[in-house]
């Protein structure tokens, strides 16, 4: 009897430890997220269709997720139609915070033929931690050699977040004086003295000084 009051315990104990150790996890991966955006893509050139979303963190770097726990959806619209130059494959991005919308866009036919593709996203911040451009990559020039398009069955999406750095202030110098009669460079001229600066007021106050500083004389005794 003991014994099994004893594992119940036991066993309710281990539940709470590993409750609580994932609830600080999730709060922890809640407070480190900054943005999410939903991704959508455009299947068939009809309307856009969500295929995940792409949480973006504090520490610069950016995680995609599918909408489901299999592979990212397909993209099946290939059917009999031939490639053409105004055939493009989209993507749009909408920030869950702001609501901000990016819209990106290839050539189809650069996902033609793979057997998964690669795409990756490059998410550029600004200096707080805000998405302000996203870039978008996908699949081979090559690809587009081919004649007719081709079902693509897999996405193997990357993401890298690029943040703003300002750079060095340049200390820019002063622009050389060039002599006209000889094309050369002109010499700075030398510091004057404080003399040589200074003597136009000082050569008045020392004349000043000089004729104005006698006393007058004493007058004689006035004839009795």
């Amino acid at each position: 009897m003991r014994s099994v009051r004893a594992i119940t315990i036991l066993v309710f104990l281990s539940t709470l430890v590993f409750s609580v150790i994932a609830a600080g996890l999730t709060e922890q991966t809640t407070t480190l997220t900054t943005d999410t955006f939903d991704v959508f893509h455009n299947l068939e050139s009809k309307e856009f269709v969500q295929r995940g979303e792409i949480r973006v963190l504090q520490n610069e770097t950016a995680l995609y997720q599918s909408i489901s726990a299999k592979d990212t959806p397909a993209l099946l619209d290939a059917g009999k139609q031939v490639l053409s130059a105004d055939h493009y494959y989209s993507v749009l991005l909408r920030s869950q915070n702001s609501g901000a919308q990016h819209v990106l866009a290839i050539k189809r036919c650069r996902l033609n033929g793979e057997k998964k593709v690669e795409e990756t996203f490059v998410l550029h911040e600004t200096e707080g931690g805000s998405v302000f451009r996203v870039d978008y990559d996908a699949g081979k020039g090559s690809n587009c050699l081919k004649g007719s398009l081709a079902d693509v069955p897999k996405f193997v999406a990357k993401t890298l977040v690029k943040r703003r750095v300002q750079g060095p202030t340049p200390q820019l110098a002063v622009a050389a004086s060039i002599d006209a009669s000889t094309g050369k460079e002109k010499q700075p001229e030398p510091q004057k003295g404080f003399l040589a600066k200074y003597w136009y007021y000082l050569v008045p106050l020392a004349l000043l000084l000089l004729l104005g500083g006698e006393e007058p004389q004493p007058e004689g005794n006035a004839r009795r």
